[in-house]
Parts: C-alpha cells; sequence; structure tokens
C-alpha cells in the first residue's frame, strides 16, 4: 500500500453504508424496530435468545448484567475458570431471573467453553475473556457457526487475524460484533457521516491521546503476552474510530516509548508504560497519537480530534467546528454505548444478518492492525510499512488459564 491510495467514498460497517443503515431504519433502537417490523407489529416482545457467557470478570460481569437488563434475553450457560467467579455470576442470574445457568469451567479445563459451542440450544455468545485467548475463541466459534459479541482486541498477532480471516470466509453468515461500544452512538455516526462527506474537507491531522492515571492495571493486563500490551488491549478503541472515517490501514508508523517506568522491579511486566506515534495515511493525512499510565492527578483525559482544510471534528464529543462559525455542529441521533452495542448484537442474530453489527471483523482486525504496527515500531526502534507487518506472523499467545 502506498501514499497515493484515496479513501472510499461511503462509510462501511460491517458491510453495510451508513446511508443505507440508515434508511434501514436502524437509528436509536435500530435494529430491534427491523425485528419487530418483520414480526408483525402485534410482537410486543423480541424473540427469546438463549445466551452463553463466556468470561465474567471485571468486564464480562458487567456485560452479564447489562444483557440481563435488555428485552428478550435468557442467559443459559456461563464458562469461567475461576470457580468463585463463576459460582458468584450463577448466583447473581438466578437472584435476577429465578433460574440458575448451567455452569462450566469449574474444574479450571482452559477449553471447557467448547462445550458451549456443541449446545443446539444456545443461540450465542458474549466473550469477555483475558486476550491470549480471544484469537482462538473467535475461530471457534466461526467454525461452529455460533454467533458471538467478543471484547476487543479481535487478535494480538497477525497469524491469528488470519486464521480469523480464513474462518470467517468459510462461515460468513455468523453475527460477530466486537466490543468497539461507541460504535453504538448514532450522534457519533452522523458526524463520522458528515467528515466523510466533505464537512470539514480534506484530513490533514488527527490529535488522538489518552491519559491514564499512574500504573494501570495489573495481572495479565501487564504481560504482554497476555494483553497484547496496551496499544492492543485499550487504544484499538480509537483506532477503530479511525478505521470508521478513513477505511484505509496506515501505511506506515512511527513510535517511541518506555516501557520499566512503573513496577521496574517487576520482572513479569513487559508492557509499554508510554509512547507516542505518528501515523501515515493515504492522501497526506497524519495522526499523532500519545498513551500511557504515567499521569498525575489532574494530568489525565482523552481526545480524538481530527483537522481538515475546512474545519475540525470531535469524535468523542461529535461535534465539528468550522472556520468562521461560532456554533459547532451537533451530531444527530441517540447516543449509545455498551447496552446499545448489545442490542444491536442481539437484533442482528435475530435477524440474522451480520451485515446490522455496528462493529464487525473488519472492524475488528483494521483496529489491530494499527497497534501491531507501533507495536513493531517500539520493538524495532524504527518506522515500519503495514506491508511489512503482514509478514510479521508472529506466534500464537500462549493457551494458559490467568485470573
Amino acid at each position: 500500500m502506498d501514499g497515493k491510495r484515496k479513501f472510499k467514498g461511503v462509510i462501511i460497517m460491517g458491510g453495510m453504508t451508513r446511508r443505507k443503515f440508515v434508511k434501514a431504519g436502524a437509528v436509536g433502537a435500530g435494529a430491534l424496530i427491523v425485528g419487530v417490523n418483520q414480526l408483525g407489529a402485534q410482537e410486543a416482545q423480541p424473540k427469546l435468545l438463549r445466551v452463553g457467557f463466556v468470561g465474567v470478570g471485571g468486564r464480562g460481569g458487567g456485560l452479564l448484567q447489562t444483557a440481563l437488563g435488555l428485552p428478550g434475553i435468557e442467559v443459559v450457560a456461563i464458562c469461567d475458570t475461576n470457580p468463585t467467579r463463576l459460582n458468584n455470576a450463577l448466583a447473581f442470574v438466578e437472584r435476577r431471573v429465578g433460574k440458575r445457568p448451567q455452569g462450566y469451567g469449574e474444574d479450571r479445563d482452559a477449553f471447557a467453553y467448547r462445550k458451549l459451542l456443541e449446545r443446539d440450544d444456545i443461540d450465542c455468545l458474549v466473550i469477555a475473556t483475558p486476550c491470549n485467548w480471544h484469537g482462538r475463541m473467535y475461530v471457534d466459534c466461526l467454525n461452529a457457526r455460533k454467533h458471538f459479541y467478543g471484547e476487543k482486541p479481535i487478535a494480538i498477532t497477525v497469524r491469528e487475524i488470519e486464521m480469523i480471516q480464513e474462518a470467517h470466509k468459510r462461515n460468513p453468515d455468523v453475527v460477530v460484533q466486537i466490543g468497539f461500544q461507541w460504535a453504538a452512538s448514532m450522534a457519533r455516526s452522523d458526524i463520522v457521516r458528515k467528515i466523510r462527506e466533505g464537512a470539514i474537507g480534506e484530513l490533514i491531522e488527527g490529535r488522538f491521546h489518552r491519559y491514564n492515571g499512574w500504573g494501570g492495571l495489573r495481572g495479565w493486563f501487564s504481560r504482554r503476552e497476555l494483553s497484547g500490551d496496551w496499544m492492543l488491549e485499550q487504544a484499538v478503541h480509537e483506532f477503530n474510530l479511525l478505521w470508521w472515517v478513513t477505511q484505509a490501514h496506515p501505511f506506515a508508523a512511527y513510535a517511541k516509548g518506555r516501557r520499566n517506568v512503573i513496577e521496574p522491579e517487576n520482572k513479569e511486566r513487559n508492557i509499554t508504560d508510554y509512547y507516542t506515534a505518528v501515523l501515515e495515511y493515504p492522501n497526506g493525512f497524519i495522526v499523532h497519537y500519545t498513551h500511557g499510565w504515567i499521569s498525575p492527578p489532574g494530568y489525565t483525559g482523552m481526545s480524538c480530534r481530527l483537522i481538515g482544510t475546512k474545519g475540525g471534528a470531535d469524535l468523542l464529543d461529535c461535534t465539528i467546528q468550522l472556520r468562521g462559525q461560532q456554533q459547532p455542529i451537533r451530531g444527530e441521533g441517540a447516543g449509545g454505548d455498551t447496552k446499545e452495542h448489545m442490542q444491536n448484537f442481539f437484533d442482528a442474530v435475530r435477524a440474522r444478518d451480520p451485515k446490522m453489527v455496528y462493529a464487525g471483523i473488519e472492524n475488528g482486525i483494521a483496529a489491530s492492525y494499527v497497534g501491531l504496527m507501533i507495536r513493531k515500531s517500539l520493538d524495532e526502534g524504527r518506522r515500519v510499512t503495514f506491508e511489512e507487518v503482514l509478514q510479521d506472523k508472529g506466534e500464537l499467545p500462549p493457551l494458559i488459564v490467568v485470573d
């Protein structure tokens, strides 16, 4: 890929343009409206879905609670290799709905989740495990033709990405939603559409940062072979926004950073505590991205802004500010986050339409590629190209059980 490639002229979300998406009636409750229309106006409740959960730690536990608050969802199975966490989740569901799901993984069997894939009475899965399991589990789901909502990142090596692509090619009808919940905001979708239609002119610069407080998360998060490092475990949210806007991979990246700033005596901690990167996109678009866990109180925060020849856009605030105008242009449509993102996935499963999801496999792969480019540049201390990253397959992550 070279710097002369032009951006496409439409926004593609899982193969569906945003124009078609809005026309299909997917604003707000979105796919639920479509589902109700297909079933008939007399259908007051959506079709019941029997759902299995894999991983119910911090994020997975939150997704479980969110799912139980959505209509037409029955949690019938939960898998977690931590017995205490598993039993707490089973008891939680039982208290909420009066029925205890089937539990799996109490014997710490790393592959207990495959028992859920074998059950014909489970319509879909929600997966929120440590990142080293994502690629393997997502490939298994695709091969078993089991719809799934999978937390980001989709993968932490190029080799896993290729395995997912191959499995998806064989099973294109499997509904997949990757956990980029920012994509569930219709106001943000509207701003992205406006940018792509030229509202801020030709893109010149992206100004992105995520300044976290000191230290960060511990445990498996601090081991690169399990998390992929922060540019994959966390920053892929921002990289998905860049893909959403450009529909292009950066053709080169250069990054510098620091390890061993936090807990330098901890020999197992091998993640990057701070880094800054320059991403080169087609048409001269340059993105500056800074990310770290080194900020004291008052110095934390996030920004995802774009500058163009006519003005700028704030992708988190869902606004556009044009030169010569005092008032910003605000994105039209309802906001949305995890609840709406999960609702969209369940409605796509009911409709058996992978194109309905807000953030599918294509989004997950594109975001991970950016993280992999930055990671390779950091490791090798040089500017790297997209083609070089594609050739660096990497070793498959260790499939070990971690708490």
